[in-house]
């Protein structure tokens, strides 16, 4: 079977750069540091394409012009090599949900429209659809891999909306009895059939349509079931008296 195209790759945060420039207390060199990204992207490609499984270290040596004795010295293994993957690409990829509880200014809604734009565009581009693809596929041979992609990333996900929804509580915006709950409905509930048609097969882009119908069905439910007037007495009894 051919090869996927292979996927680009963004330059990693800012957190990310400076954990892999200290190691042991020590600073690594810059040219430490372009060796061990070249071969983290090396290294995505690799898994991507091939899958966990059937992905070689000596094609991600060879791919980053490095040595295996490079990549053991600074991942271990297989499997920490993976790991560094995770922890560096899922700050990025979810980056938009991650600092949801910074976005004091906006309204609620405007933030869930936000975050849950960034969410679904991120589930359904050509690589988070590939990775989503790799852990559903590895995860029951590799169980650490999948418990380490859903601590770094959705379950950090949850976690953040989780606390934008008990901040918005607290202002008296929002009322939410149970933030964790509603965190994962909200975005479970974006995902839905149209992730898993994409995942399929089934459906491919472009998605910007169906996204931001999807988006804009799932704010006004959550507007209506936990936006602060939607727990108040209407206005309809009244105003049916005065009728």
């Amino acid at each position: 079977m051919p090869n996927a195209p292979q996927a680009h790759v963004p330059a990693r945060s800012k957190k990310a750069r400076t954990r892999a420039k200290t190691a042991g207390g020590k600073r690594r060199s810059p040219r430490t540091e372009a060796r061990l990204g070249a071969i983290l992207e090396a290294a995505e490609i690799e898994f991507l394409n091939r899958g966990y499984a059937g992905a070689s270290l000596d094609t991600v040596a060879k791919r980053a012009n490095a040595s295996k004795a490079t990549m053991y010295a600074h991942f271990g293994n297989k499997v920490g090599l993976f790991r560094a993957i995770i922890g560096t690409k899922l700050p990025i990829a979810f980056g938009p949900l991650f600092s949801i509880p910074e976005r004091t200014s906006l309204a609620a809604a405007e933030v869930l429209r936000r975050a849950g734009t960034g969410f679904l565009t991120l589930m359904l581009s050509p690589l988070g659809i590939k990775f989503y693809r790799l852990i559903v596929s590895e995860g029951v041979l590799f169980p650490d891999l999948a418990k380490a992609w859903f601590t770094n990333g959705p379950r950090r996900a949850i976690g953040a909306l989780a606390d934008f929804f008990r901040e918005r509580t607290a202002s008296g915006e929002l009322s939410v009895d149970d933030p964790e709950h509603a965190a994962e409905f909200f975005l479970m509930m974006l995902r839905g059939s149209i992730q898993m048609q994409a995942v399929s097969g089934l459906s491919s882009p472009p998605y910007e349509d169906a996204i931001a119908a999807k988006v804009d069905a799932a704010v006004k439910l959550m507007m209506a079931a936990y936006g602060r007037q939607s727990n108040s007495p209407t206005t309809s009894s009244s105003q049916r008296r005065v009728s």
